[in-house]
């Protein structure tokens, strides 16, 4: 399962911290410092419950837009049977309360886990991530861009307070990540040993090159607009042949550098015009033709995929490499390890954290919770304006 609002996904977490939530221009709540759901001596205040809802409404709110009755100007949305990632299906305003729950459950486990399995997250990165938060806080994630954006704008006036902004965001990704270095490197309850990691990353992990070619070439009007122009069969051609044959050249033994070399020769290219990477494809940025034609691909093999049509159409030159041949100096890499790790098991704690808050004792504030509604959170999108009549002259 990868939802975005999978409480406890890496992606989540990342979420969290730096997606900006749209919930300015409604009606104010004060703020209150009630508690929402508690288990033993753990209690989440109000404002921890209200960021888990609006969270959830904003992922609601984007699997209700792929629906054919969605309109952005009405609320009627959340009365309309959604499909999120994993398929199930639930009536809008129900599935946004039934996550925000699971979340807050989930804050709970993780604080009783790191307490169970003895994890100490030091102050020094505590008091980071509250920095972090409160940056997030005054002047929004994109301030050193020039733009000011204090989340306090959106979150403050629905009684979400910096506390609990913080403890949902970055106080929780650095706790998240604490207990899942615990479970599994060395020493932890599901320790992942040096010899499964090597496994996984062999079977998972592709070493790979590729640079493209336009078959369009851009031009410019007399307003100065600039376009993409198709190139005519006979020009596409010619470049298709070219790269063509490079791909031939390197199954046939050359070297991938030496034709990379030869193509940056023929063309006047003075920089390396490629992209290098090593990566689980299943995770990888790159579009499906490209990832199909990898996996299809023998080691030290190259071929070449279309991309795209027409004026938008590009040639690429791919290369896959064994690799085995780097993976000793990749996993030496503790950045590179980690990442790997989290790649082989961050769906598995999730699932994990998962389970554990459908075991947890707790209670819920519902007299307090039922008061805050998905609604709240609404703001309906401005009307386009209509363009004059085509009738209608102007003087």
């Amino acid at each position: 399962m990868k939802p975005n609002v999978k409480i406890g996904s890496f992606i989540l977490a990342m979420i969290m911290v730096l997606s900006v939530v749209i919930v300015s221009g409604c009606t104010p709540i004060s703020l209150n410092k009630e508690w929402s759901y508690r288990s033993g001596d753990r209690e989440l205040a109000i404002g921890v419950y209200i960021y888990s809802l609006d969270t959830a409404y904003q992922q609601a709110k984007t699997y209700a837009s792929e629906l054919e009755d969605y309109d952005e100007t009405s609320d009627s949305w959340l009365d309309m049977e959604i499909t999120d990632d994993d398929g199930n299906k639930e009536v809008a305003s129900k599935w946004i309360k039934e996550e925000a729950k699971k979340m807050c459950l989930t804050y709970l486990v993780l604080d009783e886990q790191l307490e169970k399995e003895n994890v100490e997250v030091s102050e020094a990165s505590l008091a980071s991530a509250d920095e972090q938060a409160e940056t997030y806080w005054n002047v929004g994630q994109y301030a050193d861009y020039g733009y000011f954006m204090p989340m306090s704008d959106d979150l403050e006036p629905f009684g979400i307070s910096l506390d609990s902004f913080s403890y949902c965001s970055t106080e929780y990704s650095v706790k998240y990540q604490a207990l899942f270095d615990k479970l599994y490197k060395d020493g932890g309850s599901r320790e992942v040993t040096d010899e499964e990691l090597s496994e996984y990353f062999s079977k998972n992990y592709t070493d790979y090159s590729y640079f493209t070619v336009n078959l369009y070439t851009a031009s410019t009007d007399e307003t100065g607009a600039s376009t993409n122009v198709a190139m005519s069969e006979e020009e596409a051609k010619k470049v298709t042949d070219e790269i063509d044959g490079y791909v031939k050249e390197v199954n046939g033994g050359t070297s991938y550098d030496d034709v990379l070399a030869k193509y940056m020769k023929a063309n006047d290219i003075e920089s390396d015009p490629s992209v290098s990477n090593i990566e689980n494809l299943e995770n990888s940025s790159l579009g499906d033709e490209v990832k199909d034609a990898l996996k299809e691909l023998d080691n030290n093999k190259a071929a070449s995929v279309k991309v795209g049509s027409g004026e938008n159409a590009v040639y690429y030159f791919i290369y896959k490499r064994d690799v085995n041949d780097s993976k000793q100096e990749y996993l030496a890499d503790e950045t590179n390890s980690d990442s790997v790790l989290a790649n082989m098991k961050s769906d598995e704690f999730a699932d994990y954290l998962e389970d554990l808050t459908k075991k947890l004792k707790y209670e819920e504030n519902t007299s307090v919770i039922d008061k805050y509604d998905p609604k709240m959170f609404f703001v309906p999108a401005e009307p386009t304006t209509a363009a004059a009549d085509d009738g209608e002259n102007v003087e």
